[in-house]
């Protein structure tokens, strides 16, 4: 989104009319007039003096003076009326000449004119006159426009995260991630203060990367890093292979599969050593797509309360949305209806994009294995699915209700299988409606 700042907004940069006025500031009278004729004229040497008392420079000058007031005028004028305002996401249409005759090539859209450059400086034959027949004088030129505006990114990811403060975005990302996305966690609410996107890539059979990458624990950031400083100090990276290196190896497994399993090409095969840092999703991908992990709602986010709508701008053009509550909480489906409230209330009709409620921290509920606990558990996961039954339709569909557990990356498959599910849906609407518009 661009937009052109108002005059009184106090992020507005000066003009060039205002900085000029400003550079003259503290100045008097004569050398006000001096400094903004040596801004704007330029004289034969030694005619500086004698121009300035000809009846032909005074009549050019004043009319230079009333051009200038013209063109503010104008820009003035346009900044009321008609202030700059792009919505970079729609694509410019070109209007195709159907019935043109052969020959006339159909133009590509150049893009918007936000500033236009100075004119140039008039040379001393534009002041020719019957009077005047050797001029002395000429401009500098003009110079180009000042306009300062505001830009604002709201296209972040195709899924984007909504939930309250605390209820496992930033691990429902990370889990997803296979742990690349470097988003805080913490046991405190409002960790995330802006959004973290991730990327999330999925191999033709469905394996994504956060499920090839092991059983990982998704624990506190100041926990995993102590770990991770422990490790170092013990000394259990000193032999870590590069991620060439780690290639290299597969490499040889590969061609020693292919040629059979021989002592030779065994002798070239050592065990595969874990390594830190870098990817390790060395499978094919055929679809990837991108998470984004946005700050916490709270109730009256709508109103831009506790910074709501910087939070709300962040996934409103998300191509899908996905809510993520606490199920170990006392009411999970009170924490939907505030979230659904909210959306909608921020822009109607924002809730409809939707998918699937996350049901996360469902590792809380066990109990150790407790009988009664556990069907205490399910019995609140069925409460939920029914609210969600009943109360979030949205245009005769049904969310999906996925109970997982983003600490230990559990049921994170069907998640990953959803969300690719959803992006494609949305993707392939957009393509048809770019299609409908070049036909029409």
């Amino acid at each position: 989104m661009v937009r052109e700042l108002k005059r009184d907004d106090p992020r507005r940069a000066k003009d060039e009319w205002e900085a000029e006025e400003e550079s003259l500031e503290g100045l008097t009278l004569a050398e006000k007039r001096s400094k903004m004729r040596d801004n704007r004229w330029v004289h034969y040497p030694r005619y500086g003096e004698e121009n300035m008392q000809r009846d032909a420079f005074k009549e050019s000058e004043a009319s230079l003076y009333k051009q200038e007031r013209e063109r503010r005028f104008q820009r003035r004028k346009r900044a009321l009326q008609q202030p700059i305002y792009l919505d970079l996401d729609k694509e410019e249409g070109v209007a195709l000449a159907v019935d043109a005759p052969l020959g006339i090539r159909q133009h590509e859209p150049l893009g918007h004119l936000i500033a236009s450059g100075g004119l140039g400086g008039l040379g001393n034959p534009h002041f020719l006159s019957p009077i005047n027949r050797s001029p002395k004088f000429a401009t500098r030129g003009h110079e180009g426009e000042r306009i300062t505006l505001s830009l604002e990114l709201k296209l972040l990811a195709d899924i984007g995260l909504v939930g309250m403060p605390n209820a496992g975005k930033s691990t429902l990302l990370r889990s997803l991630t296979g742990g690349r996305a470097k988003s805080e966690v913490a046991g405190y609410a409002f960790t995330t203060l802006n959004p973290v996107v991730g990327v999330v890539r999925v191999a033709e059979d469905g394996t994504f990367e956060g499920g090839v990458s092991g059983n990982l624990v998704h624990d506190e950031t100041w926990v995993e890093e102590q770990r991770e400083q422990e490790k170092m100090e013990r000394g259990e990276y000193a032999n870590t292979l590069t991620r060439n290196q780690t290639r290299s190896r597969q490499e040889i497994q590969t061609s020693a599969s292919k040629f059979g399993d021989s002592d030779i090409n065994r002798s070239k095969i050592k065990p595969e050593t874990s390594y830190h840092g870098g990817h390790q999703f060395d499978i094919v991908e055929t679809f990837r797509f991108t998470i984004a992990d946005n700050p916490g709602l709270i109730s009256r986010a709508s109103e831009n309360v506790g910074l709501g709508h910087s939070f709300l701008r962040s996934m409103e053009r998300s191509l899908a949305l996905v809510y993520v509550v606490d199920l170990s909480g006392p009411a999970p489906w009170d924490e939907l209806r505030v979230l659904r409230e909210e959306l909608e209330k921020y822009q109607p009709g924002m809730s409809s994009k939707a998918r699937m409620v996350v049901a996360n921290k469902a590792d809380l509920l066990g109990g150790g294995g407790d009988p009664v606990t556990v069907e205490k558990a399910k019995e609140k996961l069925r409460h939920l699915e029914e609210f969600v039954k009943t109360e979030m339709v949205v245009h005769n569909r049904t969310l999906d209700v996925v109970p997982t557990s983003a600490k230990f990356s559990q049921n994170m498959t069907k998640v990953a299988g959803l969300m690719q599910i959803y992006v494609e849906e949305a993707r392939g609407r957009l393509q048809g409606q770019s299609m409908e518009g070049e036909y029409a």
